[in-house]
Parts: C-alpha cells; structure tokens; sequence
C-alpha cells in the first residue's frame, strides 16, 4: 500500500499536498508539543489466531519527497488459510481507502494479500514483493502491540519513465492512530 501511494505520488501531484497555511504563533507551539510524540495505532487481537489494526500510514522521518496522500489502512492477519492465497498458511489483508482527486470526487479502495514469514508469540511480519518498484515487510509488535513497515526499492527496477529511480532507497513508516491523526489535522486549521 504505503509504495503504491509512493508511485502514484510521484506520477500524480495534487495541489492539495501542497504546504498549509501560516498560523498565529501560539497555535503553531501548541500543534509542535502535540505533533512530537503521536500516537500509535493499536493492535486488536481476537484470540491468538488473529490480529487486526487500522489506522494512517506516516514516514519516520516525513520530507516533501516522502508524504503519502491521505489513506485510511485496515490490516487483517490469520494464523490459517493462506495457503492457496499467498503460499504460506498464514496471511494478511490489507485494505485501503483514499481520495485521489478531491476536486472531483475520486475515490480509489486497494486490497493486497501479504505473505506471513513469521507468526511468533512476540511479533509477525509479513512481506509484498508485488510492486514493481519496492519490496514491502510490514512488522506487528505483538508485545507492543503497534505496526511498522519498511519499504526497499529494487535496484534493477526503473518503472515507467524512471519513476522507481526517484524513490529512496528504503524508507520506514509507522501506523498511526486514526482518531489521533484527524485530531492532529483538525487542530492544525
């Protein structure tokens, strides 16, 4: 998800990324104090088989080159089933909603099934080698109970017209709580 956001970034620029306004100085101290720690997506886990989170991606360390556009993410892992889904008997779905054009309305949902490597009682991880540009390993924190992910371009991969080359060549990111993200933006007008 968080690299095919990446490539359509770099394809299509929205002018609704562009910076946001100036604010009176004591709103912008206050956002700066809540905007250092934010908080962190939750994992629910229904027994020892499942685990679930949602919430927003965001980039450890956030450039102009590295915003997402604005993506709501449902994670869904199983201990059983995967098998003929993704090859191993444990797997992810990850869902995604966003808007592509605010302008006009464009809504877009992406579902992609991820690949478990690892289902321990301390951590899962699970992996996307589907991009054309990147490879994907998304870690849930069972102790934690929090989501990171890294992506890796590959570097053999150019994509059309280049546009893997203008990709870092690996980039972290966390889960963000949604209900904290749209405080955060809220708070931010």
């Amino acid at each position: 998800m968080r690299r095919r956001l990446m490539v359509a970034l770099v394809l299509y620029l929205s002018p609704s990324l562009a910076p946001g306004q100036t604010q009176p100085t004591a709103t912008k101290e206050k956002e700066t104090s809540v905007q250092e720690k934010p908080k962190l997506a939750k994992l629910v886990s229904a027994d020892k088989d499942s685990v679930y989170i949602k919430g927003i991606w965001r980039p450890d360390n956030p450039t102009g080159k590295n915003e997402l556009m604005e993506a709501v993410t449902e994670l869904s892992c199983y201990r059983h089933g995967g098998n003929e889904l993704v090859g191993s008997e444990a797997f992810c779905l990850q869902a995604t909603g966003m808007i592509l054009d605010k302008t006009n309305g464009m809504l877009d949902v992406n579902t992609e099934w991820l690949k478990v490597v690892e289902w321990s009682e301390t951590e899962i991880i699970a992996t996307d080698d589907s991009s054309v540009c990147l490879t994907s390993q998304t870690t849930f924190d069972l102790k934690r109970q929090t989501v990171i992910a890294l992506d890796v371009r590959k570097p053999e991969a150019q994509g059309l017209r280049g546009a893997c080359n203008s990709i870092q060549d690996r980039q972290t990111y966390y889960l963000q709580d949604l209900v904290d993200y749209y405080a955060r933006k809220l708070a931010a007008k």
